[in-house]
């Protein structure tokens, strides 16, 4: 098994399409917001952006998943001005650098290297 597809809530879809292609550094590969979602394909996994729904699918919360990024130290210089990141990326116990982003949803996401 592998994971196929991750699911986030947006509040504005427009908005979250820019977000995420400025993170992503590629922009959608299928769907529009006039379908109901916008889809990004990465190296390993496919990003579905969708409309938030009250009480089953909500925006504003950790969503539980790790971006890795080959030099993470780069990646928060180059974006820094533009995302909103809640501190720079820090060593981890577990061996690795971490830092989160919070899209325009209120959603956070990790960010991490791995050594």
């Amino acid at each position: 098994m592998r994971i196929h597809t991750i699911r986030i809530p947006c509040v504005n879809m427009n908005d979250a399409e820019a977000f995420y292609s400025q993170l992503f550094g590629s922009g959608k590969t299928f769907g529009d917001t006039d379908q109901g979602f916008i889809g990004f394909v990465l190296e390993n996994v496919s990003v579905l952006l969708e409309p938030t729904e009250a009480g089953e699918f909500e925006a504003g919360r950790y969503l539980g998943f790790s971006l890795e990024v080959p030099n993470i130290l780069e990646f928060y210089e180059s974006l820094k001005a533009q995302v909103q990141f809640t501190g720079p990326p820090e060593n981890q116990p577990w061996g690795g650098i971490m830092t989160h982003v919070t899209d325009n949803s209120g959603n956070i996401l990790s960010i991490v290297e791995i050594k």
